[in-house]
């Protein structure tokens, strides 16, 4: 069975997050380190909501961009936005 490029960077890219994260959490182990991991959680706890609504603003505008992006490319050349990925997700945050 042959597996393509594609894919084997695909899968490099999600082991090497989760040994990140494994490393992250050893890090929790150490005295020093420990306080400085448990600093960093609880901001990212704190600044969850402001997340939030940051990613419904980013939805707010993105949603109709990919929706005119939709109705111009069955008629017209010109898109109202570019499409840097293939993915309608990533394109909705990013225009």
């Amino acid at each position: 069975m042959i597996i393509s490029t594609q894919s084997l960077v695909t899968l490099s890219s999600f082991v090497t997050f989760s040994m990140m994260i494994n490393l992250f959490q050893w890090m929790r182990l150490f005295e020093k380190t420990s306080f400085y991991v448990e600093l960093i959680l609880k901001t990212l706890i704190k600044i969850l909501p402001f997340m939030l609504l940051l990613l419904i603003g980013l939805s707010m505008f993105g949603i109709p961009m990919i929706l005119l992006n939709m109705n111009r490319a069955t008629g017209f050349d010109e898109l109202v936005v570019d499409e840097p990925f293939d993915f309608m997700i990533p394109n909705l945050f990013i225009n």
